[in-house]
């Protein structure tokens, strides 16, 4: 794993996630094996269907167009250190307003039930605290148990049900 080439990396003790840049999201959509080559890394994440592979062009335009608060809308993938295998994603949604953002994730199915996407969730709850976040809420539809026991874990409580699943967690300013 290159980890002197990615930006605002985050570590844990067995992860590192780190922000897809417009430079380096240009470049995965254009040429994922000189992605892992540049990176180090070894692309595992989420399937790349027609789905997700728009929503990343997308976010391309998106990260170009608003530079300096990019950190709140672009994906970070998070990276096995014991592998550099790229096992999923994890961001925010929008830009905080009065403190307040919504996360997102997803993770290969193949890596679930280890713990990593809660010590991923758990590390970028920190580092969004340092950004000014304050309160952040995630959904998940009604059967995904999984993930929301990562919530639970991560200190969420359940909020609301509107078709699926509202969860919050305040972050504790210190």
């Amino acid at each position: 794993m290159n980890k002197d080439a990615m930006t605002s990396p985050i570590e844990t003790e067995r992860l590192v996630l780190f922000p897809y840049t417009a430079d380096n999201l240009a470049l995965f959509n254009s040429d994922l094996e000189r992605f892992e080559d540049e990176f180090g890394v070894v692309y595992r994440g989420e399937e790349l269907d027609c789905l997700l592979t728009g929503f990343l062009k997308k976010l391309e335009r998106e990260i170009s167009v608003d530079p300096d608060n990019y950190l709140f809308f672009t994906e970070f993938l998070i990276v096995l250190k014991e592998n550099s295998h790229v096992i999923g994603s994890i961001d925010f949604k929008y830009v905080p307003k009065d403190g307040l953002t919504e996360v997102g994730y997803g993770m290969n199915p193949s890596y679930t039930g280890n713990g990593y996407m809660t010590e991923a969730l758990g590390a970028f709850l920190k580092f969004g605290k340092t950004l000014g976040v304050r309160i952040v809420r995630a959904e998940t539809e009604p059967d995904n148990l999984k993930s929301q026991n990562v919530l639970k874990r991560c200190g969420f409580r359940f909020l609301r049900e509107e078709g699926n699943l509202w969860w919050e967690t305040e972050l504790q300013l210190t």
